[in-house]
């Protein structure tokens, strides 16, 4: 049932029947054990503080309301009374001696789960349990399927002029709007993450000894995708498609790829550059260089911490607003699809589509023998509960957009550290980029391949190389991919114009990458957090 709504009202009588009730309820729902536990704590808490603040003649009651929305599963209790926030001053509270410092402890961890109203009278208190997983992809999903309808009536039923005006002024400005809100946040989003993920971390020898093992074990992975991309798009791919050859754009030779120029570009020339420049590695360099002094600094920094902790916070909360219109995004992409070609543009790349899903299943397989053989966990239930958290990314299509929830997911399925995960996961992103070196791969051996471009071994050896470096050098958010094709294109031979063939699937090819990716650099993060001494190792293993 979508939607549904059960009652009890309770007071100090009967306050026990009401704990019972609440249990009964949430164990017919979709709710964790976990769950359940904490809403029965957050029940008794909210319960006993409304009552404490009403009036001692009066007998109290409020009415407690267990509620099924779309999946979504939470519980009210409202009252009648003067207006009493729960909430409002528990900071300050906790401070004093004599307080009930558990209790307000308990609302202070779980405060993001709860609202406070007023209406009619009422004091109204909102309680999240349980949210639904794979709302956001079934948005996604009707997003998708109504922008490929849209697209092929308008074109069927308006003319060339509306067309054009409708797909410039509307569908090209919701694309181009997002895509700047979206990278105006991706370098200080990153920036804050790591850097408060380094200075969580005390000793500047444990953030060296940390990033080293993350390095090592990230591009170890990703040699091993990179050959195995390289392997699958030979055999995918064993001949040319000259329908793509006749349908490559005019374009200019793409920049050509430098290693020096990509190693001295590190390090920036200014402070400002790295969020100017849009340069990841350069954010990334500024951030564990300003978190390793910081942490040198010793007490005199704390303020700055503080100061690292709520702009690291405030960052994701921006970001979590930004990402909510990922469907008018895939809406806007897919109407804009059908507009400039149509149905039949999709039919020659379809193969690629299909290898670059079973890359997927591949890099996941790649990530649960490391899990396996380095992590000693069971590849069975890893793969089961990186399953379930794949809608996520799927459906945020950004590696940074849900950094958030992959460091939750971390921390609740896996048992790691939070300060661990808030270092290893944003530097992993750049390290972790399997799932989109694959899709580079396959789509370089089939242009390759239609080019009539030999794949001797300087051919092959190019094409690694440069694969490699491009694999750990690409931001994590939409229309990535497009970059590291041009780079590898050009270290091959390929025409520059060839990548404009792709642009039609980079959407979906988007969101498939970034599953295979995130998906690693959980991997990347696990293995950390098992070979860290002094941290909390994973707790699902053999």
């Amino acid at each position: 049932m979508f939607l549904k709504s059960n009652t009890f009202r309770v007071s100090g009588l009967n306050f026990s029947e009401a704990v019972a009730w609440l249990d009964a309820e949430l164990a017919k729902t979709k709710a964790t054990e976990e769950e359940q536990r904490t809403a029965q704590l957050l029940f008794e808490e909210c319960f006993s503080r409304m009552e404490a603040a009403f009036s001692p003649t009066e007998d109290f009651s409020a009415l407690l309301v267990v509620r099924q929305r779309w999946g979504d599963i939470s519980f009210r209790l409202s009252a009648k009374g003067e207006a009493y926030n729960p909430l409002s001053g528990t900071n300050e509270i906790l401070e004093h001696d004599g307080v009930d410092s558990y209790g307000l402890a308990i609302l202070l961890s779980y405060k993001n789960r709860i609202g406070y109203s007023r209406k009619n009278g009422e004091n109204v208190i909102s309680v999240k349990v349980h949210e639904a997983d794979g709302k956001q992809t079934g948005k996604v999903v009707a997003a998708l399927v109504l922008g490929v309808a849209s697209g092929l009536l308008m074109k069927a039923f308006l003319g060339e002029v509306p067309l054009r005006w409708i797909d410039h002024m509307i569908l090209d400005s919701v694309q181009e709007m997002f895509m700047n809100a979206l990278l105006m946040m991706v370098a200080p989003m990153v920036f804050f993450a790591v850097l408060s993920g380094i200075t969580g971390i005390s000793d500047a020898e444990d953030v060296g000894r940390l990033g080293g093992k993350l390095v090592a074990v990230s591009l170890t992975k990703l040699l091993v995708t990179a050959l195995i991309g390289i392997t699958a798009g030979v055999l995918l791919f064993p001949d040319a498609s000259p329908e793509l050859l006749a349908t490559i754009p005019e374009g200019g030779k793409a920049a050509e790829f430098s290693l020096r120029d990509m190693i001295v570009g590190i390090i920036p020339n200014s402070l400002m550059k790295p969020f100017l420049g849009g340069s990841i590695l350069q954010v990334l360099f500024l951030a564990c260089f300003v978190g390793v002094m910081i942490n040198r600094a010793g007490d005199r920094a704390m303020p700055v911490k503080e100061a690292i902790e709520f702009l690291n916070r405030l960052c994701m909360d921006m970001i979590d607003v930004v990402v909510q219109f990922i469907p008018l995004l895939v809406f806007a992409s897919m109407a804009h699809l059908m507009l400039s070609t149509g149905l039949e543009a999709l039919l020659p790349l379809g193969k690629v589509l299909i290898g670059d899903v079973i890359g997927l299943g591949l890099v996941f397989l790649v990530c649960a023998a490391f899990a396996a053989a380095f992590g000693g966990m069971a590849p069975g239930h890893f793969l089961k509960q990186l399953a379930c958290f794949a809608p996520v990314p799927f459906a945020l299509n950004s590696s940074n957009a849900c950094l958030p929830q992959t460091i939750s997911f971390c921390a609740e399925k896996f048992g790691v550290d939070r300060k661990l995960s808030m270092f290893a996961l944003p530097v992993g992103i750049q390290l972790n980029m399997n799932s989109t070196g694959f899709y580079i791969a396959i789509v370089t051996v089939l242009m390759a391949r239609t080019c009539g471009i030999a794949l001797d071994t300087d051919t092959m050896l190019s094409m690694f190389i440069s694969l490699f470096i491009v694999s750990f050098t690409l931001p994590g958010c939409p229309g990535a991919v497009l970059i590291g094709l041009s780079t590898v294109f050009a270290a091959v031979g390929i025409p520059m114009g060839a990548v404009m063939l792709f642009l039609c699937i980079d959407p979906i090819v988007s969101m498939i990458n970034t599953v295979g990716n995130v998906t690693s650099n959980i991997t990347s993060t696990l293995l950390l957090a098992r070979t860290k001494e002094n941290g909390d190792a994973p707790r699902n293993r053999l």
